[in-house]
């Protein structure tokens, strides 16, 4: 069986054998002073590594992307464009193509009213200029639709 005093002279002798920090107050700061100049050392390391990664990787793509523009440029030089009238170019760009839209609304409305046995009537066409959903409505709308 275990005595419990010679438990508790063990314990009061290793309770004395614990150094006693009273004037080692320089060996202590410098001590925590080199631990954090390693520490910031070390962190300063990992920046500067990881700062020139992203340079080295970044040339590499931006000489990728002049190698490709380069190709781009010298295939577009070889095949020549067609020539726009400057006339033409400005009648497409005032001309907005609604009648097309419309007819091919009106035959998509015609051809659900035949599958039905009904027949729709197209009575106007105006021209929304502001959404007159709020945001989460179309935020819903976007997510119902998106497996189409």
């Amino acid at each position: 069986m275990i005595n419990l005093m010679s438990l508790s002279a063990a314990a009061a002798e290793a309770a004395d054998a614990v150094p006693v920090v009273e004037g080692n107050w320089g060996l202590i700061g410098s001590t925590v002073v080199t631990g954090i100049a390693i520490v910031f050392l070390i962190l300063a390391i990992l920046i500067f590594f990881l700062w020139a990664m992203g340079k080295i990787f970044m040339s590499a793509e931006n000489s990728k992307k002049k190698k490709a523009e380069i190709k781009a440029a010298e295939a577009a030089a070889s095949v020549p464009a067609p020539a726009v009238q400057p006339e033409e170019a400005e009648i497409y760009e005032e001309y907005e193509d609604d009648d097309e839209i419309i007819a091919v609304i009106s035959a998509a409305i015609a051809a659900y009213g035949e599958a039905e046995g009904k027949q729709y009537r197209i009575c106007g066409v105006r021209k929304r200029e502001k959404s007159q959903r709020t945001g989460w409505s179309a935020a819903g709308i976007a997510d119902n639709m998106r497996g189409f």
